[in-house]
């Protein structure tokens, strides 16, 4: 029979082992999972441009540096707020994407940047994204630094007449692009991808470097 002793000694290590298989199983598939994640070394990279980080109401203006973001997993979309459809959709979906990260959120940046400086004064831009949630920023500049930026993240953007107003509106992609703590992308999201998806991988990207 076993000693009291024993048996107190063979149920910690039993103890032991299970944690160290369960530690194991979540090691190993945080692992497959930020693999599932590569950095894109073909797109992306930082950019500086006029934003509504500082915009008032008398045309004042700051400035986005993308790389003052380091630390923070951003998520970044090309529009417009004229847009119709596609881009009230899309910034829903990030405001969808703020409020289930939670507490999460404040490790997080939500950027929109517009390629119709036009129409998209800052004040306006600055209107326009804190409708959805304030905690967006709200980016735009010349069309020399748009075209730049877009190129960068393989944005296509065609100025198209219509029978709007201004008598212009424009057909774009619509991606949702995922950047890492170090500003690279790990991932584009089409208009179907489910928010639970891009919240889940914003908490794993935040996660990164640690072991679980």
């Amino acid at each position: 029979m076993l000693s009291t002793k024993k048996i107190i000694i063979l149920v910690a290590a039993t103890s032991v082992f299970f944690i160290a298989v369960m530690l194991g199983t979540q090691y190993l598939a945080k692992k497959r999972a930020l693999e599932a994640l590569p950095v894109n070394t073909k797109m992306g990279g930082d950019f500086i441009l006029p934003s509504t980080q500082g915009a008032g109401q008398d045309g004042g203006q700051g400035k986005l540096d993308t790389s003052t973001l380091r630390g923070k997993v951003v998520l970044l979309n090309f529009g417009f707020t004229s847009c119709p459809d596609v881009c009230p959709l899309v910034l829903a979906r990030l405001k969808q994407v703020l409020k289930e990260l939670g507490e999460d959120a404040a490790g997080a940046q939500v950027v929109f940047v517009s390629f119709d400086p036009e129409r998209d004064s800052l004040p306006n831009l600055t209107a326009y994204v804190q409708h959805f949630d304030p905690r967006i920023i709200g980016a735009t500049g010349s069309d020399a630094e748009i075209a730049t930026v877009a190129a960068q993240y393989g944005v296509v953007y065609i100025k198209e007449k219509s029978d709007s107003a201004s008598g212009y509106n424009f057909a774009h992609s619509d991606y949702i692009y995922l950047l890492d703590k170090q500003g690279r992308l790990r991932k584009l999201y089409a208009n179907d991808a489910k928010t639970t998806e891009i919240s889940a991988d914003v908490r794993l990207l935040q996660s990164e470097g640690s072991l679980f």
